[in-house]
């Protein structure tokens, strides 16, 4: 059996989780053998491109403690418009395309999406409050940088105007491609692995083909 899905998008707040669900969930697929291949797109390496080459500030400004905002909205659709262009050629067979971004609101997102890719696509949205994502984040930032490594870190003043309230739980419900919810507000790994395990089952009754 191989999935019938070729993409699979992770959506959630910055901080929800998103790289922890895609470890486990490749790895479980792999084991199921429901893939060959897993590559991941993401949106932030577009979007920290602009801050770094918005030099006029026409479209973001830096912010007091050392990050950026976007000031310039429609920043968020060119975006998505961009990562559509980059994935509608990589869908094929035993491959699996993640796409991973964070918005406000998915519905109005995913009409930057081809109509033919959704068609192909399943969501997972990554349920968790905002304070708990802030403050991953910043841990996350701070352990970065006691190891020496370049990390960057969103002000809080932008996670706030982008992501305090989502529309993420009536996307879900009202999506015209199937978007599974998942609840990673506890640390740990094991509530995050029974999780999975239901999303590898679902998988596997709904959204495959017999080879």
């Amino acid at each position: 059996m191989k999935l019938n899905k070729r993409y699979i998008f992770l959506l959630g707040r910055p901080g929800c989780g998103k790289s922890a669900v895609y470890n486990q969930l490749v790895r479980r697929l792999k084991e199921e053998n429901l893939a060959d291949e897993f590559p991941r797109v993401d949106d932030f390496p577009k979007l920290w491109k602009l801050f770094q080459e918005d030099t006029r500030q026409k479209r973001s400004r830096r912010t007091e403690d050392g990050g950026y905002k976007v000031t310039d909205d429609t920043v968020w659709d060119d975006l998505l418009k961009e990562v559509n262009q980059d994935i509608l050629p990589m869908s094929r067979e035993g491959r699996i395309v993640f796409v991973e971004f964070s918005r406000d609101n998915y519905t109005r997102a995913f009409k930057n999406f081809d109509p033919n890719l959704l068609d192909r696509a399943m969501g997972l949205y990554i349920d968790v409050p905002f304070e708990i994502c802030w403050r991953r984040n910043v841990a996350r930032h701070e352990k970065a940088r006691a190891e020496g490594t370049d990390d960057h870190l969103v002000s809080k003043e932008e996670m706030e105007k982008t992501y305090l309230h989502d529309d993420g739980l009536e996307f879900a419900d009202n999506s015209s491609f199937p978007v599974e919810v998942i609840d990673n507000s506890k640390e740990g790994e094991d509530s995050l692995n029974k999780q999975i395990e239901k999303i590898v089952k679902l998988l596997k009754e709904k959204y495959t083909d017999e080879l």
